[in-house]
């Protein structure tokens, strides 16, 4: 027997996990709240989809608005207004007069004449405030209506949302005495006029009857409710859905005069404020903006209307459910929800099922409520919908499980397979004497060999954190231009200074070649040694070309100048014209030689070739002192150390432009020049005081200068910075990396 048993709970095992862990979290956020507010607004869509009603033919409202203020002139209306209209209403015998004013003080002119219509008027319901305010303040009833009885509460319930959803038949006073609410009063005056009148029912009071109503006190949980305040007796809101509101007349008309003789003939007349500048308005489950909310009169209006319908007309009150019915009605969704999870043979079917049984527990609950019965919504919805996911997630766990054992031996095996594999091509790749680069179609770069991480310093685990192209190349435009060949993969090779992880650069030559799926590899290796060779190749034969117009020209044009000198003395001073022609050769030959002696010094700078570059950068600083009366500084900071000759060629070159023109066009009466030799990279500093110029006024041909200094720059891979502005100096930065 527990055999069988037990292959039955297995075979429902998911239903068995889904119902208690679904329907018992829901039910525990029930009974925190956590679902109140939820609950109430489902509530108030019911409400706002029911049919209308028509007006309850038996109340009347008399309403003060905006234009009977205005005429008054003045507000509270003076006692003699106010005995005037209760008059007026009093000759068309109303069953009841209900006055939803304050008026605990007197309002002269015409107090006592209030007073003796108050008297002598016994169908006269007044008001007072019971429920503190905020502040701790009531409202007292009218002196004489209170001795005799005709007074009821104005008290209205709000939720924490500021919506009327329940009522008050009574509560208890300052006195500790029973008080109706006005709607409540104003409905029972009319009722014992046609032998109607609230019977307790249980010794505890909790229940009455009103002719074929039955009332039972709203407890704190029922309903979408959790721990509210049930003080006094409460029963929940049921009121009509009036479309155009209940029969009313304003003041104005009621005191010239201006309405049916039989208007308010035994029926329920209401006097209170409509005017938007007392404000005086209410939400209830009705109200969808703040255009639609009702007034005070007609929130006691629609009470006092619900009450009568119900013990006159067998209308429903809105009732509620036990909490163990609530709470069976909530576990019975969760396992209809679970039990469709489970079942289910695809996501479609489920998705389809959920929604119509959705729809079918709103349908249920919808009409129910039409009525009379408010049966909660929220908990059960999301008892249905969370035990469906639950449950057809648990059971699609279980077939990627099974699934998954069925795979694993063989997956096992590929695994050892591919393993094999990737050992021995890993071997090779890395092994291989150049750079190895796997990346896709956007330029991402996926994988790199021992040879690439050696070089340059990155290896497969820092790609996924940065964009390596943009690490490699720092000009935008020179990226664009890599990634269009890495894409091309054209096969042809392509020399790229990069970048190390170190901020070095390394001189290297690249081709691609276009694999399936989207993926290129990429081939690179090293030619810094070969962009040496090259380097020194070049510095060789400029040393050669610097010797040879040394020893062959400039040494030509000094043996033209001893000859010219020496057939000058021999020639008479009468031989002007030989010695003009002398005197030509004279100059021609200084000229060549100058040229000369200035090609030797730019093929090979002397003062390299003396020493470093700072000594070439002092040197050159105290000759210029020697022919200005410029204040000329020059220092270092930090370990000097040689730099490829090129670069310190450019440095020397591009620090004696700077001078120059400092000296030259500046003006300046100081010039600071230093050389700073940090660890990865060397900056040539030179700043002055002179009268600086706006950088981006600039033409090419009057910057001739500041371009060839651009083009040193760009020439060495470093980086040039200029700052001027015309009056406040110049300040030349070249920063040049050490690699």
């Amino acid at each position: 027997m527990w055999a069988p048993l037990k292959q039955h709970l297995w075979h429902w095992r998911g239903v068995l996990i889904a119902v208690p862990t679904v329907a018992g979290g829901v039910l525990l956020l029930r009974f925190v709240g956590a679902l109140q507010f939820m609950e109430l607004m489902a509530l108030d869509q019911m409400f706002r989809l029911r049919p209308t009603e028509s007006a309850d033919a038996r109340i009347v409202l008399v309403t003060i608005n905006e234009d009977d203020v205005k005429r008054l002139g003045r507000w509270p209306m003076s006692d003699a207004t106010l005995a005037q209209l209760l008059s007026s209403i009093k000759r068309q015998q109303p069953k009841v007069i209900g006055l939803d004013l304050y008026r605990d003080l007197p309002a002269e002119p015409g107090h006592q004449a209030l007073v003796n219509v108050f008297k002598s008027t016994p169908n006269l319901i007044g008001i007072e405030k019971v429920i503190k305010t905020a502040q701790g303040e009531v409202v007292q009833a009218p002196p004489v209506l209170e001795q005799h009885g005709q007074v009821s509460a104005s008290d209205l319930l709000l939720d924490a949302d500021g919506r009327i959803r329940r009522s008050l038949l009574f509560l208890t006073d300052r006195n500790g005495k029973s008080i109706m609410t006005l709607g409540a009063h104003l409905a029972a005056v009319y009722l014992k006029q046609k032998g109607i009148q609230l019977e307790p029912m249980n010794a505890s009071q909790t229940q009455f009857r009103l002719g074929r109503a039955m009332f039972t006190t709203l407890e704190p949980n029922d309903g979408g409710y959790v721990n509210i305040d049930n003080g006094g007796y409460q029963i929940l809101s049921n009121f009509s859905k009036l479309p155009n509101g209940f029969r009313s007349v304003s003041m104005t008309d009621v005191l010239q005069g201006r309405v049916a003789q039989d208007l308010m003939r035994d029926r329920i007349v209401l006097i209170g404020l409509t005017a938007e500048s007392l404000e005086n308005r209410f939400f209830t489950s009705y109200t969808t903006n703040a255009i639609s909310t009702s007034v005070g009169i007609e929130v006691h209006a629609l009470f006092a209307s619900q009450l009568l319908s119900a013990a006159l007309d067998g209308r429903p009150l809105l009732k509620v459910w036990s909490d163990p019915l609530e709470w069976g009605w909530t576990i019975a969704w969760s396992v209809i929800g679970a039990v469709i999870g489970w079942v289910s043979r695809s996501p479609r079917q489920i998705i389809v099922r959920a929604i119509v049984l959705g729809a079918m527990l709103l349908g249920s609950a919808y009409g129910l409520f039409l009525v009379g019965w408010w049966i909660i919504i929220i908990p059960p919805l999301l008892a249905l919908m969370g035990s469906t996911v639950m449950s057809s997630s648990y059971l699609l766990w279980e077939n990627l499980k099974e699934h998954a054992r069925t795979l694993e031996q063989k997956v096992t095996e590929r695994t050892l397979e591919l393993s094999q594999q990737k050992q021995l091509l890993q071997t090779i790749v890395d092994h291989i004497p150049v750079m190895i680069t796997l990346y896709e179609t956007t330029g991402q770069i996926k994988f790199v060999n021992r040879q690439f991480e050696q070089i340059l310093g990155w290896s497969t685990t820092n790609l996924h954190h940065i964009d390596l192209i943009a690490e490699l190349i720092s000009d935008p435009q020179q990226q664009q231009q890599i990634l269009e060949h890495m894409l091309a993969a054209t096969g042809t090779w392509l020399d790229l200074k990069l970048k190390t992880k170190a901020n070095h650069l390394v001189n290297t030559s690249w081709t691609n070649i276009r694999l399936a799926n989207q993926l290129f590899v990429g081939i690179g290796q090293d030619i810094s040694d070969r962009k040496r060779a090259e380097k020194a190749s070049i510095l060789d034969e400029r040393n050669r070309m610097a010797r040879e117009i040394h020893d062959t020209l400039a040494q030509a044009f000094t043996g033209i100048l001893l000859h010219v000198g020496a057939v000058a003395e021999e020639i008479p001073e009468e031989a002007v014209t030989i010695q003009a022609h002398l005197e030509t050769v004279d100059e021609l030959a200084r000229t060549g030689l100058s040229e000369a002696r200035r090609s030797v010094a730019a093929l090979r700078p002397k003062l390299l070739e003396e020493g470093n570059l700072f000594n070439a950068l002092k040197h050159l600083t105290a000759q210029m002192k020697l022919s200005t009366n410029t204040n000329i500084t020059c220092e270092t900071i930090g370990a000097t150390y040689a730099l490829l000759p090129d670069v310190e060629n450019h440095l020397l070159r591009i620090g004696q432009e700077a001078l120059t023109n400092a000296v030259k066009y500046a003006q300046a009466s100081q010039i600071h020049l230093e050389l700073v030799c940090e660890e990865t990279q060397c900056v040539l500093r030179i700043k002055d005081d002179g009268q600086g110029f706006d950088v981006g006024q600039i033409s090419a041909t009057k910057g001739f200068g500041l371009l060839g200094m651009s083009e040193r720059v760009e020439k060495m891979g470093a980086e040039l910075v200029i700052q001027s502005q015309p009056g406040q100096g110049t300040e030349i930065v070249v920063v040049v990396s050490r690699g």
